[in-house]
């Protein structure tokens, strides 16, 4: 299977999640085999987009501009091993607000899709949350679940609902198995 492009979950993937949510550059902790990871997807002309549910935006934990700012400093640190992603796209609705774009809803893989050209029979997608499998599951395109974040508590959930589910430790563990595919 060709994978071209491959969207990936924002907290708990490439960086630490918080339960409280990530308010601010302070609370910015991109796991260190980040970089080396973005770095193998771009080597392999792989196109890496983020989609993030930010909700905490829309609850006013903190402000679009703090949103921007993290997520600046997230791709920067991402990418300093000299990796692209090519772009990012987030929801700041709360679940209540019942918007297209906020996962489980496909509304920013959509986005992505008409924005960059993007074909979904060659895409993927890497998360840590159930929202993020049923992402991929709404958009008919495969799942690899991290153990990072809420990972490990996602794979037992959904172990006993998808007993063929795709599990890797870290997103740079998912990312070999994906340039394995290509």
């Amino acid at each position: 299977m060709k994978i071209s492009v491959v969207f990936l979950d924002r907290d708990g993937v490439l960086n630490e999640d918080r339960d409280e949510y990530v308010r601010t550059l302070r609370d910015v902790n991109v796991y260190p085999y980040v970089p080396e990871a973005i770095l193998q997807l771009t080597q392999h002309a792989i196109t890496v987009i983020i989609i993030s549910n930010q909700s905490g935006i829309h609850r006013h934990f903190f402000s679009g501009d703090t949103a921007e700012r993290i997520f600046e400093k997230v791709i920067q640190t991402a990418e300093s091993a000299g990796g692209k992603i090519t772009d990012y796209y987030y929801c700041p609705h709360t679940p209540e607000e019942g918007c297209s774009c906020r996962k489980p809803r496909t509304g920013m893989i959509q986005q992505a899709v008409a924005d960059h050209n993007i074909h979904l029979n060659e895409a993927l997608m890497v998360g840590d949350s159930r929202s993020d499998y049923e992402t991929s599951r709404n958009a008919g395109i495969p799942f690899i679940l991290v153990r990072t974040g809420k990972g490990k508590e996602t794979e037992k959930a959904l172990k006993t609902m998808d007993p063929d589910l795709t599990v890797a430790d870290t997103l740079k563990e998912a990312v070999s198995s994906i340039v394995r595919r290509t």
